[in-house]
């Protein structure tokens, strides 16, 4: 995870490379320390303020969605066929959001 910071850092593999992402362009997180990434590397997913998701492409770094939840987020997982993203949170439920 990253540090409680409104930026992130990506780790290309192949180019062996760190790359610095200032935040989310329309965003305004205090902080992106706590997220998911797919299992085929393509979505990354952030707790966001006020129950939100923010789902980004990891390969462009561009926003792709917002999902909202009833109440602030806890914890959230793609589940390991990425079709889905499950979340919860203080309302107690659990929301299943179709990723493909």
């Amino acid at each position: 995870q990253s540090g409680r910071r409104p930026f992130f850092y990506i780790y290309d593999a192949e180019a062996g490379k760190i790359d610095k992402i200032p935040g989310i362009n329309g965003r305004s997180e205090k902080s992106l320390e706590k997220f998911s990434t797919s299992p085929d590397g393509s979505l990354i997913a952030f707790i966001g303020n006020d129950g939100y998701i923010i789902v980004i492409e990891a390969k462009s770094k561009m926003w792709v969605a917002d999902l909202k939840m009833n109440g602030s987020v806890r914890a959230l997982s793609f589940t390991p066929d990425g079709k889905f993203l499950l979340s919860s949170g203080s309302d107690g439920e659990v929301y299943r959001y179709e990723t493909v």
